[in-house]
């Protein structure tokens, strides 16, 4: 997701040429034509899908996980 700074106004580049591009709230139709290489939105920043919190959750989820199993890996195993 796109987020525009704080005056909503935003600066498109293709193939690091300026370019005339329709606004429409957060959204932008940007023309360009196949075989273009990059497209910069300028005066934008990206929301990032996970927060921190999520992230540190995730990281403890996943050491806990790998902790029960190195300690509990010989129960797991049946004795012959």
């Amino acid at each position: 997701m796109i987020k525009a700074f704080d005056d909503g106004s935003y600066f498109v580049l293709v193939n690091n040429e300026e370019v005339e591009f329709s606004q429409t709230g957060n959204n932008l139709t940007i023309p360009y034509e196949a075989g273009n290489d990059t497209i910069e939105i300028v005066g934008s920043y990206a929301v990032p899908e996970f927060g921190t919190i999520a992230m540190i959750v995730l990281a403890v989820a996943i050491v806990s996980i790998i902790a029960i199993t190195a300690k509990t890996r010989t129960a797991l195993i049946p004795k012959l």
